[in-house]
Order: structure tokens, then sequence, then C-alpha cells
């Protein structure tokens, strides 16, 4: 719809100056999310099982038929040649748990995998060498796929032992238990390291981090960049710069090489990414580099909140400021020690009734060295954890327009939108204050449509998620098929303090 004839809903968000390009003496205001202080899933207690050691929520949830479904990066323990504990551990294969509420998980007996002796464990299969670790593992439930063997989607990451690199490859499966390895890999030879896979546009997106070149062939740090299929069968060779952050000049002080240090933010894992048809809504890992890399005093990483029409070039909503800080949502303490939490980002942003649920990962990052046994890909360390987070919003409430300080009233302008051919749409209203605001649609080139001055949210309470906009004696179904503009006009009072976090326009019924 926004930019699109044949799409039949548009939702454009506050937060996104693309959607509401001008404005007057409105001022954004980021919603802050309530994180939840304890994890929803934590490592096992089981020291035989392939999660004992972290939970990294490098992963996926997926909502379907009243139950959650995640799929995640997992570490173990390993014991040593007595049977003990002693901090050394290894990255696992993916692994799978279930909810019925998004908050208690179990983890079902999958009988896949050999595991430490026995098949009862929670391990996907996944090639022809499953009981391999994999570092990163993203899903999609694609319901336009004709193909029901291929209804569900998986982009994983994991370690090529050749080149000594970390890869992306791609899955298919019919129920997202039984999985299929497809012949193409994502990233092809080049390294990468998922943060999302979402649809968008009628493409499939990887995004990832990766290493480039910049400007005169300047090395730069961990960025994020997009791998686009068609058909999730093919990817192009050519990925897309997708988000980055300023970096250092060589020679600047602050590190000559970003990929081995320097004191600056790098953009970890890419962005983590939902589509929501005309928009996708996404997180970055803010990788704050600096010496010593790990344990205390170390990097730390928060989220921070990315827009994306294309689905390929992001826009950072307010630059640098962070949407989940590390230290709002920070890993289980070590008594007497203050070691940075790491927060992780995926395409888990779900809309569960009236909130939009947002799961990340923390993870401690503490001191830790290659293994004494020097395996491979094998680590030390007694205080590495991670685990799985949520954090809320009322759904769609990312940031909200308010009136500035010191003014009466303010108004907006939204892009131009074409609604579709034979289709009766209607506009809803995310806001509160909704006394305050007075509606009227234009045409592309901002000239008033008769009949369309006076447009009122209709709503019980004067604040509500999606309040029908009427206007009196006309429909905006009568306007199918043209492309019109939307401006609002913000009155505040005594009674009413108008704030406005989205606006949704889709198929009347």
């Amino acid at each position: 719809m926004a930019g699109s004839p044949a799409s039949q809903e548009a939702l454009l968000l506050a937060v996104d100056a693309k959607a509401f390009p001008m404005m007057l003496d409105l001022t954004l205001h980021l919603t802050k999310p309530n994180v939840r202080r304890d994890p929803v899933l934590v490592p096992s207690t089981n020291p035989d099982a392939p999660d004992s050691k972290a939970v990294h929520f490098n992963g996926t949830v997926i909502r379907e038929n009243g139950r959650f479904r995640m799929w995640y990066y997992a570490f173990h323990s390993i014991p040593t040649d007595n049977g003990q504990i002693d901090g050394e551990f290894g990255i696992s294969p993916i692994c799978y748990a279930e909810s019925s509420d998004g908050l208690s998980w179990t983890r079902p007996d999958l009988g896949q995998v050999e595991w430490r002796g026995n098949r009862r464990n929670n391990i996907i299969a996944i090639g022809p060498d499953p009981a391999r670790g994999s570092n990163c593992v993203t899903v999609i439930r694609d319901d336009e796929e004709p193909r029901p063997e291929q209804r569900y989607k998986m982009a994983f990451g994991f370690q090529d032992t050749e080149l000594k690199i970390s890869r992306i490859g791609a899955a298919v499966s019919p129920d997202g238990l039984r999985w299929t390895r497809l012949a193409n890999d994502v990233t092809g030879k080049s390294f990468g390291e998922i943060g999302g896979l979402y649809k968008h546009g009628g493409n499939y997106v990887v995004n990832a981090q990766s290493w480039g070149r910049g400007e005169g062939e300047r090395p730069q740090g961990r960025t994020g960049y997009a791998w686009i299929s068609p058909d999730f069968d093919t990817w192009l060779p050519e990925p897309a710069p997708s988000f980055k952050v300023a970096e250092p000049l060589v020679g600047s002080g602050m590190g000559t090489n970003p990929r081995d240090g320097g004191n600056y933010t790098q953009v970890h894992l890419g962005v983590g990414g939902a589509s929501y048809g005309n928009v996708v809504v996404g997180l970055w890992g803010m990788w704050h580099n600096r010496q010593p890399n790990w344990g205390e005093g170390g990097i730390d990483c928060d989220l921070g909140l990315v827009l994306s029409h294309n689905g390929i070039q992001f826009e950072e909503v307010v630059k640098g400021v962070p949407y989940i800080r590390s230290v709002d949502s920070p890993a289980d303490p070590v008594p007497g020690r203050s070691f940075p939490t790491v927060l992780n980002q995926s395409n888990s942003i779900l809309n569960v009734g009236d909130e939009t649920w947002i799961y990340h990962g923390r993870w401690r990052n503490t001191d830790f060295q290659p293994s004494r046994t020097r395996k491979q890909f094998h680590h030390r360390s007694v205080h590495y954890w991670g685990a799985v987070a949520l954090a809320t919003i009322p759904r769609d409430r990312w940031g909200g327009l308010a009136i500035s300080v010191g003014k009466d009233s303010g108004s907006l302008w939204s892009t131009a939108v074409t609604l579709p051919a034979g289709i009766p749409t209607k506009l809803g209203v995310n806001g509160s204050g909704l006394k305050g605001f007075r509606i009227e649609v234009a045409d592309e080139h901002f000239r008033p449509i008769a009949g369309f001055a006076d447009g009122r949210a209709i709503s019980p309470t004067d604040d509500h998620l999606e309040s029908e906009v009427r206007w009196s004696g006309r429909t905006l179904g009568e306007l199918s098929g043209r492309t019109v503009r939307i401006r609002t006009i913000f009155t505040g009072s005594s009674e009413s303090s108008p704030r406005l976090y989205a606006m949704k326009l889709s198929p009347a019924r």
C-alpha cells in the first residue's frame, strides 16, 4: 500500500521519518521497553545436556497454533578425564524448545541425534554431521510457500574448518523439526555471522555481520550486510551493505585495524528484523569495542532500533541511542565480579495480544581462552554463561510523537500512500489523548480532498491501540485506487495530551 498499490496494508510508525517526513512542533519520544528481570530460558541443569553451559539467543521464536516455538544456539560443558567440570566448553548443535505462554519453556526429547551416548535430547539434526556445533540459527514460517516440504526456512551459522571462518547455510522443513540442508550456502565462501532472517518485498533476506572495505581500501570493523534470494534456493553472490556506523580513520589513535581492536562502536551480527509488509523493524547490536576485549572492563553490547523500507538498507531511529541497554537487561551477576553483558538480537519480534514482545539474548562476557586441549572451537571459562531474555512494549508503540514543550499544537504529514483499488480501506490510530487529534486526507500534492477535513478517532477510551478514524458522511473506501497523504493536527488541552504511536491502513470489514 505505501508505495506499492498491490499491498493491502501499511503500518506507519511514529518512529519512521520516511512514513512521516514533515512535522511542526512535535517531538519524538522513544518508548522504554519493560524488560523482564528473569530470563525465560537458562542453561540446563543436566551437565550432559547440549545447553549445559549457555543458551544463546542468536535464535528464533515463532508463535503458531497457540504455542511458542524456539530454535536456539547453545554451548555445552566439557568434563575432564575424571568427570569434573573445570570450565571448558564448546559450541553445541542447534537446539529446540516449546512453550504454551512464551515464558516457561520445555525441551522435548526429539530423538534425532545421539549426544553423549543417548538420543534423549532436544537437538535438531542438520546436514551430514548433525552433532557438530552451529553458531547461530534463524527460522521463518513461510505461509506463501507452495511446497509443503519447504514451509519452514532456516539460515544457520557453521564453522568452515578448511577456510577457518564462520559461514551461513540454509535448510528447509515441513514442520520445523525435520530439516533438509540445501546445497547452496547463503554466504558462499564468504565470512558471515547471522543476526536475522526475514522475507520482505518478495525476497528472502539474511542479515549478518561481515567484514568489508571502506573508502580507499580502509579495513572495516563489524558491519551489517544483507544476502538476498528470490526463492531461498539460490543466493545472490553480491551482499549489500545493510547497516554501518562511523568508524575512525586509520592513524586517529582509536585503532588502526577495526577488526582487531579500536575503541569505538561496531555493528554486531547485523540487523535482526521483522517485516510488517511495508516496513522492517529491527535491532542492531551496538558492540562497544574496547580493550581488553573480554572479561571485566571489556566489551558490552546494547541494542539499537533501526528501520528499513526495502528490507536491505537500514536507518537508525535515533543515532547512537540504545533502545535496550545491557544494564537494563543484565546477565546474572557473579558475586565479587563485574562482568559486562552482551545483548544479542534476532528476528523474534512478535505481536502477542496487546503487546510487542522482543526476545533477545544475554551473554555474560567473561575472560575465556582457547581450551587446554586445543580442540577446535573449545574454550575455557568458569563464569561463561548465556540466557534468553524478553522485553515488551505496548503493541507497535516503539516511540510516540507529542506536542513539543511550550507549544499548544502541532501537525505532521504522512508519506504518499496508494490505497488498493477495489478494496475499501480503513484508517486506525494507535495513540493516547485521542480527543486531541484531527485528521485530514489530501492528494499526493498536499491538496485537501473535499469531505475529509475533520476525521476523528472513534474509541470508548482516550488511549487505544487501533481506533478507527471516521469522517462525517464519507468513508476512506471512496478513495480506492487513489494516492493520498494523511495530515494529523495535534491540539493539547487540560483534558488531552495527544501522542501518536502509529497509523495502520487495512481492508475495511
